[in-house]
């Protein structure tokens, strides 16, 4: 593999990951602009988790690239157990901030019941 296709490829799994960060990105803007709160708090605890899930997924993503760029070979089936441990652990970590982000919401929601709408 050279070094052109090794770039392509990093950008394409790049890529793919491009417009959840991008979503991400606005979601951020738009909790920092709202009213300090434990919801907001808690809210922007969940945009980092989700955010470093998107990251470290793209990271075990273009591992097998690299190493077959660098011609280990034989570490590539060693590191097939590895990574599907890590892409679980990422599952586990993401599900962690949709439900602390659908938390954050549902206590914001519960703390305007009240307010006229």
């Amino acid at each position: 593999m050279d070094h052109a296709q090794l770039l392509s490829s990093l950008l394409v799994s790049v890529g793919y990951r491009l417009p959840v960060m991008i979503a991400l990105g606005v979601a951020l803007v738009l909790l920092l602009g709202a009213p300090k709160a434990a919801a907001r708090s808690a809210a922007l605890w969940a945009l980092a988790i989700l955010m470093a899930v998107t990251l470290f997924g793209a990271a075990l993503s273009v591992l097998p690239l690299l190493m077959i760029a660098a011609g280990n070979f034989d570490g590539i089936a060693g590191l097939n157990t590895w990574l599907g441990i890590g892409h679980f652990m990422l599952s586990l970590l993401e599900a962690a901030g949709f439900v602390l982000l659908a938390w954050a919401l549902a206590r914001a929601l519960r703390g305007n019941a009240g307010a006229p709408g």
